[in-house]
């Protein structure tokens, strides 16, 4: 059976606004049976979280992946990955990616971005802007390639998700590895998406679930964010590629040929 190379993992930024529409509206009814309901409506969480990432000068976090591939029959096959990512603001940034269909580290000290295939010992390098927010923008207008949930890594992730929420539903107090987090349900016109939310001074992104309605067999995006550090001791020459032994280096691809990372 062929499949079709259906592209799942993309940046959290993309599927907010690409899918999602008007503004927040009241929470609905959530079952008696859930512990916890919030003191807070949905838009006042979400902007909590954002403005905790906006705030810290560097983070960790570890990302686990799994994302559908629709087979021409209409089954579906599922995939997945493990991205770390290290941040250092303004101009620092690793993604380091092991997954079933690509192993690749991306590296942006400032100056450069590379992309390594650590599976092919392939690399590709560039110039790029002085701040992470434009270097994200750059590699994904000029060569269609975006770093998975990239959008958390932007000085602003709430920018353009606030304003393109159409409706919600608050879930419950429900569990991500044993630990329970507040989860919403945000509707789109094609897409659906939950979102789990810790409960804590700082809440921070525990969960992300994608469904793509829009696509046949209603393929699913999930990534479950854990070990973040706003306290890391993260040296510079970690955002410095330096290629490894036998390592051959190749141009990035113009925008309209398929480059996109997945």
């Amino acid at each position: 059976m062929k499949s079709q190379n259906v592209r799942f993992v993309i940046s959290l930024i993309t599927a907010f606004t690409a899918t999602l529409g008007i503004p927040i509206k009241t929470f609905a009814q959530v079952s008696p049976q859930s512990p916890t309901f919030p003191t807070e409506d949905a838009q006042a969480i979400l902007k909590k979280a954002c403005s905790i990432l906006t705030a810290k000068s560097a983070f960790t976090v570890d990302i686990d992946i799994n994302y559908d591939n629709v087979l021409d029959s209409g089954s579906k096959v599922q995939y997945s990955a493990f991205q770390q990512l290290s941040l250092k603001r303004p101009n620092q940034l690793k993604a380091d990616y092991t997954g079933d269909q690509r192993n690749t580290t991306f590296y942006y000290d400032g100056k450069t971005f590379t992309i390594l295939d650590k599976k092919l010992n392939l690399y590709a390098t560039s110039p790029a802007p002085a701040t992470i927010d434009a270097t994200i923008a750059k590699i994904e207008e000029k060569y269609n390639i975006t770093i998975p949930l990239s959008d958390l890594l932007v000085s602003d992730p709430c920018q353009k998700i606030i304003p393109n929420i159409k409706d919600y539903l608050y879930v419950g107090f429900d569990m991500v590895n044993r630990v329970p987090s507040y989860h919403f349900l945000f509707a789109g016109k094609e897409n659906d998406f939950q979102l789990w939310i810790s409960n804590a001074p700082e809440p921070v992104l525990q969960k992300v679930v994608i469904t793509y309605r829009d696509l046949p067999s209603e393929p699913q995006f999930t990534a479950i964010l854990t070990n973040w550090n706003f306290n890391p001791q993260i040296s510079d020459s970690t955002f410095k590629f330096i290629p490894p032994v036998g390592a051959g280096k190749i141009e990035f691809l113009p925008s309209e040929t398929p480059a996109k990372i997945k």
